[in-house]
């Protein structure tokens, strides 16, 4: 097998494969040209190179390190984006198309324009595409998002006070589901429980492993479990605090609510291993983009 000295690159949040045939001396963190599909782009090390087997992987070639001039180019081109989404909104308009024109992006050596939109329905540009090439002296690549990626070219600021996660540092999409806001015992509003894209918050993943990991412990809810004021039914679970909530009865059908620390509670391990294949069986559904 051929193997050959092999770096992974970061190109707009996408990991790619580098070929450094001749020889740079690259360190992690700089800046590269990379030939990609007849263009030159600019792609960021983000690990030391290494030697691989290159049979059925694609791999682009790593041309130089970035350097001054490349840098004004970039800005440059920054420039030339926000006049081109200008000109491309107001033809689309012109044109009378059901598409929303989200941001564009130049390769690095301005050969390609890649245009990224939303819509509802499938629609003809052909002849916009035509049009706008021929003006623009450049190819151009329509590539149609959905609401998630949307929101992370334009970014934003959460409900935490944060910029987006999506925008500062997550570089891939997890499925998520409504289970899992009900395995953390979050309340199943949707409004609160969605993001600025208005689907399911990324977040919602995040600490995730930890509950599950939890609700291993503990006795499951409605179940009766023995405390040490007496038998009653289990009504909420705290996993921070490790503690369960038992609803004990007293005389003349009246019931009296109290907190009990898990190690304090006495429940089926039955109860345990029905709980955690009714997790599993919910996270192989359900899910959502």
């Amino acid at each position: 097998m051929e193997q050959k000295l092999i770096a992974e690159l970061d190109l707009d949040g996408q990991k790619i494969l580098g070929e450094n045939n001749k020889g740079i001396d690259l360190k992690v963190g700089e800046q590269v040209v990379v030939f990609i599909d007849n263009s030159y782009s600019i792609a960021t090390i983000i690990s030391e190179e290494k030697m691989m087997d290159k049979n059925n992987k694609k791999i682009f070639n790593i041309i130089r390190k970035v350097s001054a001039q490349d840098l004004q180019r970039l800005k440059d081109n920054k420039i030339s984006e926000q006049e081109v989404l200008k000109t491309l909104s107001s033809k689309v308009h012109n044109y009378e198309l059901s598409i929303k024109i989200v941001s564009v992006k130049y390769s690095f050596d301005k050969s390609k324009l890649f245009v990224y939109y939303t819509s509802d329905s499938h629609v003809d540009f052909r002849n916009f595409v035509k049009e706008m090439a021929h003006k623009l002296k450049t190819r151009i690549q329509m590539i149609q998002i959905g609401p998630r990626d949307e929101t992370k070219l334009l970014g934003g600021i959460g409900v935490c006070g944060n910029i987006l996660c999506c925008k500062r540092w997550l570089k891939k999409f997890e499925s998520i589901s409504v289970e899992m806001a009900k395995t953390q015992q979050l309340s199943l509003n949707i409004p609160k429980l969605s993001g600025v894209c208005n689907r399911l918050k990324c977040c919602l993943s995040y600490e995730l492993d930890f509950y599950n990991e939890c609700i291993k412990k503990m006795p499951k809810l409605g179940t009766k479990v023995k405390t040490p004021d007496g038998e009653g039914k289990v009504v909420s679970l705290d996993c921070i605090k490790e503690s369960v909530s038992v609803s004990i009865p007293l005389d003349e059908g009246e019931s009296v609510t109290k907190n009990f620390p898990v190690s304090q509670i006495e429940f089926s391990l039955v109860n345990k291993l029905k709980q955690t294949v009714g997790l599993d069986k919910k996270y192989s559904s359900k899910k959502l983009k």
